[in-house]
């Protein structure tokens, strides 16, 4: 994806927005902690005494002007996501697919990586993998951070959905963090750290003007969605899942100011096909790079939008494919199921009785008809807890992440 530098007026615009500030504070690491490993701290972590944190400004009433290519960039991407948003209103299906698509690529940015066919059985309950379960929490949080819009409330409830269940950190689920964190350094101490967030005694003030910003509607959606997001990874509320979070923020400013009405744009596509960029793109908003910011987040969302275009040209050819596989008689219960396989892609024999609204042969029935024309793989192999799936559906949420990733190449002078 193209990114250029900043010169001249956009140069005077990115240094007019505040910069972090620094503080060097005491720090003590516990000589007797142990890591997962059973490892203690070494003894560089052992003789740290003073960090220093970034402290972000509050930016709920911060001037936002826009750059000459920051504007054209924002009104780009508004354009590629009204177009995908008249798809996804209109198209059956591309909606969740894009849902799926963005917390998927938003998992494997926090290296969590799930196989297209356990994250199926996890989003019905059936057995499966501890990382497809993760990835199907961080679409239901997700889908709550975009309805409800963003408020304190919503974001710790989003971090609760997210994080219920997980064996370290969901005791912290749902609450902000109330220590240190760090990104990078060891398990113990941030000595070789490459952000430390600000003490956890401000979080709770930052957050609360982080959410006054959201609600602003003088200025750009993009660039508000941009920069709440950047803001929020630089506080990094959560002893966990900030990332997630974080870019499930984007989604819901732009639900919140309407700039769409169902689709979801899979951005998280693109900051995983360059993931050095992406946080090239959050270290400099932190020295007060916005413009910079607003433009990488534009790009992304109109390459998204874009490649998702594609996807959904390719889910509106599907019926009329399985049609001619299955050659249903009007009516039946075979038909039935066809009719409703883009909105609903996985199945069990609850969900499969609901559809067809027929007694339980029957249903069994019309699954194996579209097992057998090669419409749907059961895939448990069991005789009882059964799941079937459209294969041609989820198999598409891997081609757009990679069409995604096709296009979204940085020009060399951000290598």
């Amino acid at each position: 994806m193209p990114q250029s530098g900043l010169s001249g007026l956009e140069g005077q615009l990115a240094v007019s927005w505040p910069a972090v500030d620094t503080q060097t504070v005491a720090w003590a690491t516990n000589p007797d902690q142990r890591n997962a490993a059973g490892r203690r701290p070494s003894q560089k972590d052992r003789m740290l005494t003073e960090i220093t944190v970034e402290i972000p400004h509050h930016i709920a009433a911060a001037p936002l002007p826009l750059s000459q290519e920051a504007a054209r960039a924002s009104e780009e991407a508004a354009h590629s996501i009204a177009l995908l948003d008249g798809r996804a209103v209109s198209l059956s299906g591309l909606s969740d697919l894009l849902v799926r698509s963005e917390t998927v690529a938003s998992s494997k940015v926090e290296h969590i990586y799930a196989d297209v066919t356990d994250i199926a059985r996890a989003s019905i309950g059936a057995d499966a993998g501890e990382q497809a379960r993760r990835t199907v929490a961080a679409a239901t949080a997700m889908q709550s951070l975009v309805h409800k819009g963003v408020t304190n409330d919503s974001i710790l409830a989003a971090h609760a959905e997210l994080m219920d269940g997980d064996l370290l950190e969901g005791d912290w689920a749902g609450r902000y963090r109330q220590q240190q964190n760090w990104i990078g350094g060891s398990d113990f101490s941030p000595a070789a750290a490459i952000h430390i967030p600000p003490p956890a005694a401000l979080v709770q003030g930052l957050m609360d003007d982080l959410v006054a910003f959201a609600g602003r509607t003088d200025i750009s959606a993009i660039a508000q969605s941009a920069l709440a997001h950047a803001q929020f990874e630089a506080i990094h509320p959560f002893t966990d899942g900030n990332g997630r979070v974080g870019r499930a923020i984007i989604g819901s400013i732009l639900r919140t100011r309407g700039i769409t009405r169902s689709a979801t744009v899979p951005i998280a596509a693109v900051m995983l096909a360059d993931v050095d960029t992406y946080f090239e793109r959050l270290t400099a908003c932190r020295d007060g790079d916005a413009q910079g910011m607003i433009v990488y987040l534009s790009e992304s969302a109109t390459t998204a939008s874009d490649a998702a275009m594609v996807s959904a040209d390719r889910l509106a050819a599907l019926p009329v494919e399985w049609a001619d596989k299955v050659k249903p008689r009007k009516g039946s219960s075979a038909g039935k199921l066809l009719d409703a396989l883009l909105q609903t892609p996985i199945l069990d024999a609850e969900k499969a009785a609901r559809i067809t609204g027929a007694v339980p042969n029957r249903t069994y029935d019309a699954l194996a008809q579209l097992v057998d024309a090669g419409v749907l793989t059961e895939l448990t192999g069991h005789t009882r807890n059964r799941v079937w799936l459209a294969q041609d559906v989820m198999d598409e949420l891997p081609e757009l992440e990679d069409r995604i990733g096709r296009r979204a190449v940085p020009s060399s002078k951000w290598r």
